[in-house]
Order: C-alpha cells, then sequence, then structure tokens
C-alpha cells in the first residue's frame, strides 16, 4: 500500500467510525501499517466529519518523527505497541464504543461469547487504566496485546483493536458491540413515559438563550433523569468534555436555563438531557456522550461497582480538553 492509499483508506475510515457512532468529534484515532517502520494515524484534536488525506499524519515509529501540518494522535504509543507486539497487525482502532466502554468498567471475565466471536474477535483482554496519552496506558495495553489479545478493553476509556486490515477491525468492533450489549445490565426493558410536547417547548425556549442545543430523550437517559440524582464521570470521554458530574433540574425554563449557564450537560425528569455546544457538532457529541454515560451509569450503579474517576483526574482532564482539543475540534 502506498502513502496516500494508507492516507485515504484512514480518512474513509475516521468518517467510518463517526457515522458507526463508534467515536465522536475528537475521540478514537485511527492509523494503518505501511512498512516495517512506519504508520500513518489520524491527527491530534480533529473531528472526524470533516477529515481529508492531507490532515494524515505520516510517522517513524522508531523515531516518534513525523511529516505535516498536524501533530499525530496523542494516542500514537497505543498504536506502536500493537504492531510492535502483534506481526500480523497491519490496522488499529482505538473506539469509545458505548457497551464495550459499559463493560469496560466493570470487567470482562463474564461475557458469554459463541465460538464464532471468540475465533472472530481474535482474544480479548482488558487493560489497567492510566490518564490518556501516557506512556503508562501504552504499556499498560501492550502487556494485553502480548497475551495474543487482538481487542483490548481499556478501563474508564474505550476499546483498541489490532486487525489485517480496516475490514476485520471495523468487524471485531461490530462484534464487540453486539457481545458487550448483551452482557450490560440495568438497562431499561421497556419505554419510559415522557413529555414531548414539553420537550419541545423547553426546547424552544433554549435554543433562544443558547445558540447550540440538542436534546436526546433515550431510555437511558430518561431512567437516570427520572433517578433525579448526579450522574459522575466514569469515563475519560465525560471527563473531558463534560466534567466531574451531570447535574438534574426540573422541568422549567428557568431551572434548566441556569444549570446550562455552568453546565455543558442537564438531565431533566420526564424529559431526558439538554445539551448546550460551543458548536452545533459539539452539541451533539454532548448528547451522544450524555446517553453514553447514562448507559454506562445504569450498568455500573446495577452491579453495585464504583467506578467514578478521581476529582484530580476528571478536573485535569476536563482543563486539558478545554485548552487544547476543543479549539483544534471546533476549528
Amino acid at each position: 500500500m502506498t502513502l496516500t492509499e494508507a492516507k485515504e483508506l484512514v480518512a474513509q475510515s475516521g468518517r467510518m467510525l463517526f457515522e458507526e457512532r463508534l467515536a465522536a468529534r475528537t475521540w478514537g484515532n485511527i492509523s494503518c501499517r505501511i512498512d516495517e517502520d512506519r504508520i500513518v494515524i489520524t491527527p491530534s484534536g480533529l473531528g472526524y466529519e470533516t477529515m481529508i488525506p492531507e490532515n494524515i499524519v505520516s510517522m517513524s515509529m522508531s523515531s516518534g518523527e513525523w511529516e505535516g501540518r498536524l501533530k499525530p494522535s496523542s494516542e500514537k504509543g497505543v498504536h506502536i505497541a500493537a504492531y510492535r507486539t502483534l506481526p500480523d497487525a497491519r490496522f488499529v482502532i482505538h473506539t469509545h464504543q458505548t457497551y464495550a466502554s459499559a463493560i469496560g468498567l466493570t470487567g470482562i471475565d463474564d461475557l458469554v461469547l459463541t465460538e464464532e466471536e471468540r475465533t472472530a474477535l481474535g482474544g480479548i483482554e482488558a487493560a489497567d487504566y492510566a490518564l490518556p496519552g501516557t506512556k503508562r496506558l501504552a504499556n499498560n495495553i501492550e502487556r494485553a496485546f502480548r497475551k495474543g489479545a487482538h481487542v483490548v478493553l481499556l478501563v474508564r476509556h474505550g476499546v483498541v483493536i489490532a486487525a489485517s486490515d480496516r475490514e476485520e477491525a471495523f468487524r471485531r468492533a461490530r462484534i464487540l458491540e453486539t457481545v458487550c450489549r448483551r452482557a450490560c445490565k440495568g438497562q431499561p426493558a421497556d419505554e419510559i413515559p415522557h413529555d414531548a410536547e414539553m420537550a419541545k417547548h423547553l426546547m424552544a425556549s433554549m435554543s433562544k438563550a443558547f445558540t447550540n442545543v440538542c436534546h436526546t430523550g433515550a431510555a437511558p437517559v430518561l431512567a437516570c433523569a427520572s433517578a433525579g440524582k448526579p450522574i459522575s464521570a466514569q469515563l475519560d470521554d465525560m471527563a473531558q468534555m463534560i466534567g466531574p458530574r451531570i447535574t438534574v433540574a426540573e422541568a422549567e425554563e428557568k431551572a434548566i436555563r441556569d444549570a446550562l449557564d455552568k453546565e455543558e450537560v442537564v438531565l431533566v425528569p420526564g424529559i431526558g438531557a439538554i445539551c448546550r455546544g460551543l458548536t452545533e457538532l459539539d452539541a451533539k457529541a454532548l448528547c451522544l456522550l450524555a446517553e453514553k454515560a447514562c448507559i454506562c451509569w445504569l450498568h455500573t450503579q446495577a452491579l453495585g461497582v464504583n467506578t467514578k474517576l478521581s476529582w484530580f483526574d476528571t478536573m485535569l482532564m476536563h482543563w486539558i480538553y478545554l485548552m487544547k482539543y476543543s479549539k483544534v475540534a471546533g476549528a
């Protein structure tokens, strides 16, 4: 595969990651191996929606030197760990897929896989938590790959999948999500009552107060909103983009407006979640994050597991996102 072909493939794959809801905005990353030393990888902090081949970064795994206008993904060490450990790895995706992220919070020991699923995944392991972009995280993932796994769940973070090509990588991501959705606990079995007319009214009001707002009435969000309790950050992406918690406000205009003056996302009983972003894409991404956070919260609460991120780690990631990634993504 030529350099040009590899860049085109990775750029296309970034849009696939976005369209299949395996990641959004700047979360996750993709790489393709060109030869023994060189890979192409998605850039740091750039959204997938408008990514083009010229944005993709070419870099040396041995020296770390890279070519291009943009920096390589901060998770480049994760990709290098996969290529160095697995001789058959030619394509790597790091996803933030919802149900696999939920299962990653509570462990993979009780996952039930068919023989066909187990074979298709190429081995599955879990890696201990470490802050995003750190050498420690790359080392934790490398240890999991050294056990022969091609799919690694990252606690509080997402998934890394190594494969021989793009088709195999995405097939593994889809199979994994099916397996993990089947295992996810505490999810609403029936439709939850909600006030659609009130939701429209409140959204019309919030649209006048804030430039970019989005609403989600997904069942897991309605379930968490009805509980009336804040949700603490359990995953890195929520910590980065939202902060330490998602608060709850009554279904009243002033209460919601006051909450959104301080927070990006607010849960509203009987309505769901209302989110505000710097851009329209940010607002939509926040809705996806709210849905994911609620699914994960219901799962861990059902199992009685406390996986809340530390206050320090949460605030550090949120600050870095606000100062760095959000500015690049919104550019």
